[in-house]
């Protein structure tokens, strides 16, 4: 009898929305790449709620805090198949939290097969931009990371009341010190001059910010082995990933501790968020495909119908390539009419509303049905900008009109 499966989304990966029977769960805008996976694995024979099972959870806050949900999605598992293990397949920091559990002090022996997608078990460089400067990596204007990090900055920012960046990160998105670099991935950050032909990298060991998290998990990996059955590790590969950051010093203890990043160097052994290096930082049985971050998922289809028994080939769906995307957020009191009714829209937490398309050109019309001032953030592949809306006279509400093309550029008028 095949073993009930729970899946583990990363950082970004869920959002609720109150109700008065208690919070609604689903992937919100993240679902542009856990949906099409979602459906592949039905496609092996899993079905939701019965031998599949969504672990939803906080991802802002610090991952071990977030262990007690997996725990409670795992007993349901078990609960509903009369069993006493499961298989648990994770996204990216998703990994990080199984690991917490099956590392942990209350791990209850109920983890069979692990399967590791893209999990940054020795860090990532990217976590550096954020959590030490509250700045958006540089990468790729289509990576979907960076679309969500942007986005969830500026919602958090909205509902806290919140405008300095670096502060919302530190004070509601703590998960991101989870991510940076550890001890493991080594020296990354540099400054010129350089000294005898050689560039100065600053040591790890004493940097002012450190992921204690994660080098605590990484000096007990002999619990991950003694505990789990089966271990198997996925990595993406082919796609430049930011590896070392050039800095200039700093001499603030709060922004930019350890250093101004102005530059980066990049490695195509990477899915553009996690180096090979990085994803398999655990031994397994290890799986190298050529996919980014977010493709990994369903490129990994294939070889989970081996790992999982299936007999019959899976259909496997893919989700599209984001040449351009429009990204707009705004307060649930903002009316916001598409013409060409092409935007998915989200509700982010009951105070933010969230809309999103890709690859598609439109037309977009905002207004208030009050006289408050009201802001928009509008994030396309071709810029970000942060727009108010202002009532134009006593008798009339605001409006804002926006224009996107095919490519991502725009243009507002009021």
């Amino acid at each position: 009898m095949r073993r009930p499966l729970v899946f583990v989304h990363g950082i970004f990966g869920s959002i609720y929305v109150p109700t008065l029977v208690g919070k609604a769960w689903g992937f919100g805008p993240a679902g542009y790449i856990y949906d099409s996976f979602i459906n592949n694995l039905k496609t092996l024979g899993y079905t939701e709620g019965k031998n599949l099972f969504i672990c939803y959870y906080e991802w802002w806050k610090d991952i071990p805090e977030c262990v007690n949900t997996l725990m409670s999605k795992i007993n349901e598992a078990k609960i509903k198949n009369n069993c006493d293990k499961v298989d648990v397949a994770c996204h990216s920091m998703g990994g990080l939290l199984l690991r917490s559990y099956v590392q942990g002090d209350f791990y209850r022996n109920d983890v069979d097969k692990i399967i590791f997608l893209s999990s940054p078990h020795y860090g990532a460089a990217n976590a550096y931009y954020a959590w030490e400067g509250g700045a958006v990596p540089p990468d790729n204007d289509e990576d979907f990371l960076n679309i969500l990090l942007r986005g969830f900055i500026w919602a958090i920012g909205k509902i806290k009341g919140e405008k300095d960046e670096l502060m919302i990160i530190r004070k509601y998105i703590p998960s991101i010190k989870c991510l940076l670099p550890t001890h493991e991935y080594g020296n990354y950050v540099f400054k010129y001059p350089i000294k005898n032909n050689k560039i100065l990298f600053k040591n790890i060991l004493y940097m002012k910010e450190q992921n204690d998290f994660l080098n605590e998990l990484n000096y007990s990996i002999d619990r991950l082995y003694e505990r789990a059955n089966e271990i198997y590790v996925f990595s993406g590969n082919g796609i430049y990933t930011n590896k070392f950051i050039q800095v200039t010093e700093s001499d603030d203890d709060i922004v930019w501790p350890d250093g101004r990043a102005v530059g980066v160097v990049r490695d195509d052994k990477g899915d553009g968020t996690v180096l090979i290096k990085s994803a398999l930082g655990v031994n397994g049985n290890q799986h190298v495909l050529d996919a980014g971050h977010g493709g990994i998922l369903n490129a990994s289809i294939p070889d989970l119908k081996e790992i999982f028994g299936v007999e019959e080939a899976p259909k496997v769906s893919l989700f599209e390539k984001i040449t351009s995307f429009v990204n707009i957020l705004t307060d649930s009191k903002v009316i916001v009419l598409d013409r060409g009714q092409k935007l998915k829209k989200y509700n982010i937490f009951g105070k933010v509303n969230w809309y999103m398309s890709f690859n598609e050109e439109g037309e977009y019309h905002f207004s208030s049905p009050d006289f408050s001032i009201r802001s928009i953030m509008i994030h396309t592949n071709k810029g970000f900008t942060v727009k108010t809306l202002k009532p134009s006279g006593r008798y009339r509400n605001s409006r804002i009109d926006l224009f996107v093309d095919k490519n991502g550029n725009f243009d507002i008028k009021r």
